[in-house]
C-alpha cells in the first residue's frame, strides 16, 4: 500500500520563514547573483586560458597552467588556473564590502598557491629518488582537491557561522572502524587497479564516452568502489532489530507553520500506520504561529482519528525548534518520532521502524523518503533520496558514522533528546546537530531504506530555491557548530572522515558548473583545437563518480526507472552555488579552530547541555 498527496496547494510565498534564512548568519542574495557568478567567472577564465596558452604566461607555464616544474603529460585540465578563476570571481560578486571582497580573494588564492608550490616540489622531488615520471593529471587533480578544502576552509573562517559548542563525546576511540575503513579502502584501489589491467578494452570504451574521461580507473573508481563496499558490508551486518519484534509506546511530534493545506492528510496518515501496532500512538501537534487555519484544521482531523490520540500545542515563538522543544517537553513516552507537517507516512512503519530499537545501542532511526509524483521536481528529488538515503548513509552504518537522520521522519530515544537539550535553534540543520550528537554519544544511527514515507517535494521554483538554499548551507553550519569533533576529541570516523568529506563534497558540487565553463573555454581557446584537449575528461571530471554512485544507488533500491532523471539530479549545483552567496560575514575574522573555552553562541537559544525540563511555558494544550 502507498499513499500519494496530492499536489501543494498553497501559494509559492508561504513556505517562507524564520527557518529559511536565520539572521545572525544568512544573508539574502538576489536571484541574478549566481548567474553573474558564472558570467564574471567566464571572463576571468578567459583571460587566464589566454595568457597561459598564447600570450606572455605561455613560455614561463608550458603546461597551461600554474604548474611549478616538468611533468610526463603535455596536458591536462589547468585545474589550477579554473580555482584562481573561481576564487576571483566569488570575492568579486560576494555582496560584501570592497575590502572585504580584497580580503577573501587574497585569503584564498595565496594559501592555495603555496600549497600547490609545495605539492610540485614534493612530487619532483620523489620522481628523482624513485625515477618515476610526475603525472601532470594526477597532480591537477590533487590540486582541484586542496582548492576545495582551502575554499571550504576560508568560507568557515570569513563567514558568520555558528561557535564551537561542547560536543559530548563518550566511549573509546573508534580504532576499528577508522581500520575497517582503511582496509576497504585499499581495497578499492586494488579494484579499481584490477579493473585497469585486467579490463582494458572496457576501460577504453568508458574513457571515449566520458565516463571517466581519458584519465584511468584509477582516479574515479576509487571512491565509487569504496562506498559500494561500505554499502555491501552494512548490508550484510543488518542488527537483531531487523529480526525482532518491539513495539513500545510512542509519541508524534509534529512541527506545523501555516500546513492548514496538508495537515489534515498528515494526520489521517499517522492514524493509518497506528493501525495494528501493538503500542500506544500520541500525536502531538505544535502549531508553531501560523496565520492560517492550521490549528483547527489539525483538531478536526484528531476528532476522526481511530487510531492515535491527537493533541494540539500552541507555540507562539516563530521557528520549528521552538515549536519542537515545546512538544518534546510535553512528551511521556520513552521514544518520540519526530514527523515534518508535509510528511505521509506509510502503513506499518510504526513497527518497522521500532524493532531495531530492540538493540538498546541504537538512539535513532530513519528512512527513505519517496515522493508523491505531482510535480515537475519530484523525479529528480527520488533520485536524490535514493543517493543519500538509500546508498550513503546506509553504507556509513558499516562505519558507524552516520552523520545525519532528516527529519522528516526520524525516531529517537527520548532520553537523549533531554539529554542534549532538545533540538537548536537559530541555524539550519538542526535534525543533522542532533543526530550527529546522539552518535556521538556512542549510540549508533540507523537509516533503513525500508522504513518510508512519503515527503513534499516543491512545486514552485521559488519554493525550490528556498529549501535548497536552506539544506545546502546545513552543512556548513552543524560543521562549524561542532568542529571539536572535526579538530580535536577522539578518532572517529564521523568527525575525522565524513563531516570534512562533507564540507569538501559540497563545495565540489558548488564548482561543477562553472567547471563545466572552463572546460568549454579550454577546448575551445586553449589548446582544444591543436588536438591537446578532448571534451571527455572534462565531462568525466565533473559527472563520472556521480553517475556511477546514482546508478548503483537506483539499482540496489529497485528504483532504475529515476535514473532517466539524472540530468535534472546533477542540475542541483546550481543551487550550491547560490548557497554560497547567501553566507554572511562576522564582524572581524576568527579563526576556524578549537576554543580555548567553547560555548554556544546561540545567545537567543538555550544551553544545549541543559535538560529540556522547563522550556515549554506559556504555550497552550488542547486534545481529544
Amino acid at each position: 500500500m502507498s499513499v500519494v498527496a496530492p499536489a501543494e496547494t498553497r501559494g509559492p510565498a508561504i513556505f517562507d520563514s524564520v527557518d529559511s534564512t536565520p539572521r545572525s548568519f544568512t544573508a539574502a542574495v538576489a536571484p541574478w547573483r549566481a548567474p553573474l557568478l558564472l558570467a564574471t567567472f567566464a571572463v576571468i577564465a578567459l583571460v587566464q586560458i589566454v595568457l597561459l596558452r598564447h600570450g606572455p604566461l605561455a613560455p614561463w607555464f608550458p603546461n597551461g597552467d600554474y604548474v611549478f616544474g616538468s611533468f610526463g603529460n603535455t596536458h591536462s585540465v589547468g585545474l589550477r588556473n579554473f580555482i584562481v578563476s573561481f576564487y576571483l570571481a566569488f570575492a568579486l560578486v560576494w555582496p560584501r564590502e570592497p575590502w572585504r571582497k580584497v580580503t577573501v580573494a587574497v585569503d584564498l588564492i595565496v594559501p592555495f598557491f603555496l600549497l600547490c608550490a609545495l605539492m610540485d616540489v614534493d612530487v619532483a622531488l620523489a620522481s628523482r629518488v624513485f625515477g618515476v615520471p610526475a603525472d601532470l593529471h594526477v597532480v591537477e587533480l590533487l590540486s582541484g582537491i586542496v582548492g576545495f578544502c582551502v575554499f571550504s576552509l576560508r568560507l568557515l573562517e570569513q563567514g558568520a557561522m555558528p561557535e564551537q559548542i561542547r560536543t559530548r563525546q563518550e566511549g573509546r576511540s573508534d580504532l576499528l572502524a577508522l581500520a575497517a575503513l582503511a582496509g576497504l579502502l585499499i581495497l578499492a584501489v586494488l579494484g579499481a587497479l584490477v579493473v585497469e589491467r585486467f579490463g582494458a578494452r572496457q576501460v577504453d570504451v568508458l574513457r571515449h564516452v566520458a565516463v571517466i574521461g581519458g584519465i584511468g580507473p584509477g582516479v574515479f573508481l576509487v571512491m565509487p568502489l569504496l562506498f559500494t563496499a561500505l554499502y555491501v558490508v552494512a548490508a550484510l551486518g543488518r542488527g537483531p532489530g531487523r529480526r525482532r519484534s518491539f513495539t513500545p509506546n510512542v509519541t508524534v511530534i509534529v512541527p506545523a507553520f501555516n500546513e492548514e493545506h496538508g495537515i489534515a492528510r498528515t494526520v489521517e496518515a499517522l492514524d493509518a500506520a497506528a493501525d495494528g501496532y501493538a503500542g500506544q500512538v500520541t500525536v502531538l501537534i505544535a502549531n508553531n504561529n501560523s496565520r492560517d487555519r492550521t490549528g483547527e484544521i489539525a483538531m478536526a482531523a484528531f476528532a476522526s482519528c481511530r487510531n492515535v490520540r491527537g493533541i494540539l500545542i500552541h507555540e507562539p515563538v516563530a521557528g520549528k525548534s521552538h515549536a519542537l522543544n515545546a512538544a518534546l517537553a510535553a512528551v511521556k513516552t520513552r521514544f518520540v518520532v519526530r514527523v515534518d507537517a508535509d510528511t505521509q507516512v506509510l502503513p506499518g512503519i510504526f513497527a518497522e521502524a521500532m524493532r531495531h530499537f530492540a538493540d538498546p545501542r541504537v538512539g535513532v532511526v530513519g528512512g527513505l523518503p519517496v515522493v508523491p509524483w505531482t510535480g515537475l521536481f519530484d523525479g529528480a528529488r527520488q533520485l536524490e533520496t535514493l543517493v543519500k538515503h538509500g546508498f550513503y548513509s546506509v553504507a556509513f552504518q558499516s562505519v558507524a558514522s552516520v552523520v545525519g537522520v532528516p527529519g522528516m521522519f526520524a525516531v529517537y530515544r527520548t532520553r537523549l533528546l533531554r539529554t542534549l537539550g532538545g533540538f537548536v535553534a537559530g541555524m539550519n540543520g538542526e535534525d543533522t546537530d542532533i543526530s550527529l550528537r546522539i552518535g556521538e554519544l556512542g549510540y549508533r544511527s540507523v537509516v533503513d531504506a525500508k522504513v518510508r514515507y512519503v515527503s513534499e517535494v516543491p512545486v514552485h521554483l521559488k519554493h525550490l530555491r528556498e529549501q535548497r538554499l536552506r539544506w545546502y548551507r546545513s552543512v556548513f553550519h552543524v560543521s562549524s557548530r561542532n568542529r571539536g569533533i572535526i579538530l580535536g576529541g577522539r578518532a572517529a570516523v564521523r568527525g575525522k572522515v565524513l563531516l570534512p568529506y562533507m564540507l569538501f563534497n559540497s563545495s565540489r558540487r558548488a564548482i561543477m558548473l562553472p567547471l563545466a565553463i572552463f572546460g568549454a573555454l579550454e577546448l575551445a581557446f586553449g589548446s582544444g583545437p591543436a588536438g591537446l584537449l578532448s571534451w571527455q575528461p572534462i565531462v568525466a571530471a565533473i559527472f563520472g563518480a556521480s553517475v556511477f554512485i546514482a546508478v548503483f544507488a537506483a539499482l540496489v533500491n529497485r528504483m532504475p526507472g529515476t535514473l532517466v532523471h539524472l540530468p535534472e539530479f546533477l542540475l542541483r549545483a546550481y543551487f550550491s552555488l547560490e548557497t554560497l552567496l547567501t553566507v554572511n560575514v562576522v564582524p572581524r575574522r576568527r579563526s576556524f579552530a578549537l576554543a580555548s573555552s567553547p560555548v554556544n553562541p546561540l545567545r537567543n537559544a538555550r544551553n544545549q547541555d541543559a535538560p529540556v525540563r522547563g522550556l515549554y511555558a506559556g504555550g497552550s494544550l488542547q486534545g481529544q
